[in-house]
């Protein structure tokens, strides 16, 4: 099926949309010139989208497969439209970069199994590593999406459940991102209702599953599921970017962060996501290899 969306006014497609894809090689996403190819579940159904955009705004989506009904609803939170983008308080930095992406908007997966499967293995590792290991995980145990592109859809609940720990040790992550994957797929139904709790009782909920902690959850709140408020702790760069841009300090703790980020309550992450998009990033030292994220 096909059908229109179109975008605000002042709409950051590449940008707002960047978070969703994990790794150039993602086997669920794949960008082209004119937009992107993403295949997801919907309401246990799958799904294929083409969306292209066109001129004035407009967006040709072309959907395929079992979940192709559900994709004008699923659309638009993929796509940030449902962000709010809440007014954040002055900062000469960030009224900057609040001109130069004015467009940008925080997508929503909507999909908190697929979610924390992204997020977990992105725990103590690099980004190319959690990058090839979401590869793997999906060719291994997912199945090929509907439509013309050749993607490959996230394993089920029950497709991961039923793999052992050294199966999925072999697609390249440690033994205990491997448990956790396991105790989420045995939790997937359950951990949906964080989709619609506030932030807090929704970390809460997350936080049930044995392997995360506040760092899984508050990322993949934040960063797979459009979330503006979550704080994320316990990570190895964030705090020195956060203070390297908002203090001019080159190092930070995640007590200083929390610091400076709480005159902006309630927008917290959309302060980080800007930074992001900005590609600003505290002076490195040290090694030059690239953690991500390095706690759970």
């Amino acid at each position: 099926m096909q059908f229109q969306l179109t975008a605000p006014a002042t709409y950051d497609f590449f940008e707002s949309t960047r978070l969703l894809r994990t790794g150039s090689g993602d086997p669920t996403l794949r960008r082209e010139s004119d937009g992107l190819w993403r295949c997801a579940w919907v309401d246990g159904e799958p799904v294929t989208v083409r969306v292209r955009l066109a001129g004035d705004g407009a967006i040709t989506v072309d959907a395929y497969g079992g979940g192709a009904a559900a994709a004008p609803q699923a659309l638009p939170l993929w796509l940030g439209f449902a962000d709010t983008d809440d007014e954040i308080p002055s900062h000469r930095l960030l009224d900057r970069l609040k001109k130069e992406h004015a467009g940008l908007m925080l997508a929503n997966g909507a999909n908190v199994y697929e979610s924390l499967l992204v997020t977990i293995l992105q725990q103590r590792v690099t980004w190319n590593e959690a990058a090839f290991a979401w590869r793997r995980i999906c060719e291994g145990l997912g199945e090929p999406a509907p439509g013309p592109a050749g993607l490959t859809l996230p394993p089920t609940p029950r497709s991961l459940g039923r793999a052992s720990l050294s199966q999925l040790m072999g697609f390249g992550m440690a033994r205990a991102q491997a448990k956790t994957l396991l105790e989420v797929a045995f939790a997937a139904s359950r951990l949906e209702k964080a989709r619609f709790l506030p932030t807090d009782e929704a970390m809460n909920l997350l936080q049930c599953v044995p392997g995360i902690g506040p760092w899984t959850a508050a990322s993949a709140l934040g960063m797979r599921l459009g979330r503006p408020d979550p704080i994320i702790l316990k990570d190895l760069h964030l705090p020195n970017t956060v203070c390297w841009a908002l203090a001019g300090e080159p190092r930070g703790t995640d007590e200083r962060m929390v610091e400076l980020l709480q005159p902006f309550a309630g927008q917290a992450f959309r302060v980080v996501r800007l930074l992001m998009a900005a590609r600003i990033v505290a002076p490195r030292r040290g090694p030059r290899r690239q953690v991500v994220f390095g706690w759970r």
